[in-house]
């Protein structure tokens, strides 16, 4: 994949990059973990509950059936499991399911704490998304930079934050002209089941990582044709990066549901990293290996050779 002026093992050696690097996910999950740990937990505890209430509906069930003709079930070899069947306990409905009331009020309770949680969580999510926009533009502007001059930290993520309003709207409507391309494709990518989900999320998912580099050399909002031409001259390079962000999409996502206290801190740092660089270095050079990267930079240093 030609790469036009960046040399990606050159750039991922790079102190300074590395540098920013671990600067970024500290300010991305480290610091806001705190806010989510508790929402992390009980979701993991709620889903713990669920999952008895599921099997105590499930022996529940099994029973009231066997006790309409305890010979009849036995003979053709019915058994039910005893694990979580209790009997002569109060039982209750809940979620279309029956369970036990001590069960079921440990559910509410856990739902109620989670719900308490729900702004914090909602808050880091939001502060991740504008996280990842400006960051990714400030390596995207070191990656760029370190290819030929040294580079300011300071500079490159002072410039990421000054474009995020510009790349939150791009990225709005790139996110309207995909929503409009699955609508038409809503009824063929329904007829793959699973797999259609992993074909969205690897159109979409190059899609929004293509807003910053293009930004980045363009300066235009909402580079939806831009994006197009990528995906006809470079459709190995979208589809490639499309598969790795997807599945480290797919972590981030199973994650959630597992929390291990600061050990679910070192994963999302373990899954960010890369994340991070696909989202930047592998979006710019998707981006560039297109040769349509002839961005406001490129012009101007045109504009300047014509001249002499």
């Amino acid at each position: 994949m030609e790469t036009r002026g960046i040399e990606v093992e050159r750039t991922l050696k790079d102190r300074k990059f590395l540098g920013l690097l671990v600067i970024v996910l500290l300010i991305t999950y480290a610091l806001p973990f705190p806010l989510i740990s508790g929402f992390l937990e009980d979701y993991e505890k709620t889903r713990e509950i669920l999952k008895q209430m599921e099997q105590e509906n499930d022996a529940i069930t099994c029973h009231q059936v066997y006790s309409v003709n305890p010979e009849f079930f036995g003979s053709h070899g019915m058994d039910c499991d005893n694990t979580y069947y209790r009997p002569n306990e109060t039982t209750v409905s809940c979620c279309g399911m029956s369970v036990y009331r001590d069960t079921y009020w440990e559910y509410i309770r856990a739902k109620d704490s989670l719900r308490r949680e729900l702004p914090r969580f909602i808050a880091f999510v939001i502060w991740v998304i504008m996280s990842i926009l400006a960051f990714s533009y400030a390596l995207v502007d070191a990656a760029v930079k370190s290819q030929e001059e040294s580079f300011s930290l300071k500079e490159s993520v002072l410039s990421g934050f000054r474009a995020l309003p510009a790349l939150i709207a791009s990225e709005f409507i790139v996110f309207l002209a995909l929503l409009l391309v699955l609508i038409v494709l809503a009824i063929p990518l329904a007829i793959f089941g699973t797999i259609g989900g992993i074909l969205v999320g690897i159109l979409a998912a190059p899609a929004f990582a293509l807003v910053v580099p293009i930004y980045y050399f363009e300066r235009k909002i909402g580079p939806v044709h831009e994006i197009w031409k990528v995906i006809r001259n470079n459709t190995g390079g979208y589809i490639v990066l499309g598969l790795l962000l997807t599945l480290f999409d797919t972590i981030t996502t199973l994650q959630y549901g597992h929390y291990l206290g600061i050990g679910t801190l070192l994963i999302m740092i373990a899954v960010g990293a890369p994340r991070y660089i696909l989202n930047s270095v592998g979006a710019l050079v998707v981006y560039l290996g297109t040769g349509e990267a002839t961005g406001s930079e490129t012009k101007e240093g045109q504009r300047i050779e014509s001249e002499a």
